[in-house]
């Protein structure tokens, strides 16, 4: 789903569309909302995704110890008790973030007669904003994960706001073309800036998301 709708755009500008143009439109406000989340490397609104994973080989496999951790889900609580487990913590980045939940982990592990098991929250992971940190994952086990992940919230309003000044501009420069806004066609018009201007990805760019390797 779009940030703003041709609706939103033909309030913003004054302006009435016909059908066609409301066609172009929607092609300028997909192309730009895929240019800002490609620039956030994140998606702005909510979303539900699956990915699977295989635990590398480095790092993980069988250990001869056990790992002692006391590792509260509520900063204001702690564990009586600390927890074992008998690998030590794997933290999985999931593709995309915020994490807001997580719907369903499994974990299979790597032999061919292997079958799925489902990880159950706060005991055998726990969900962080940049994905979860698993108890009980070994090298070469394959995890799949569901989850809801996206920015939105009470920040929405920035981006719709960003969206709407670049998609004016972008039809502003289609005037001569296709579009023929009425308020446009008898003035000569010097192209403007299409995309995102640097200014405005600068003021968004607390919301970019930090790739971990």
């Amino acid at each position: 789903m779009a940030l703003i709708t041709v609706s939103d755009l033909q309030t913003y500008m004054d302006v009435d569309f016909t059908n066609t143009q409301e066609d172009a439109v929607t092609m300028v406000i997909e192309g730009l909302q895929s240019e800002l989340e490609a620039y956030l490397r994140r998606p702005i609104e909510q979303g539900s995704f699956t990915e699977t994973y295989r635990v590398p080989e480095v790092g993980r496999g069988i250990v001869n110890q056990q790992y002692y951790y006391n590792y509260p889900t509520n900063p204001e609580t702690t564990l009586t008790s600390p927890g074992i487990i008998y690998a030590p913590i794997y933290t999985l980045y999931l593709d995309n973030s915020p994490v807001i939940s997580v719907t369903s982990v499994s974990i299979t592990p790597a032999s061919a007669s292997a079958t799925a098991t489902t990880q159950v929250a706060e005991q055998d992971f726990i969900t962080r904003k940049y994905g979860i940190d698993l108890f009980n994952a070994y090298a070469n086990d394959q995890i799949t994960v569901t989850y809801t992940a996206g920015l939105d919230g009470p920040n929405i309003k920035v981006f719709k706001s960003l969206m709407l000044r670049a998609a004016t501009r972008e039809v502003q420069n289609m005037h001569d073309d296709t579009v023929g806004l009425k308020d446009l066609t008898t003035r000569n018009v010097a192209p403007l800036e299409t995309g995102f201007s640097e200014r405005e990805l600068q003021s968004i760019k607390r919301y970019r998301r930090v790739r971990v390797s």
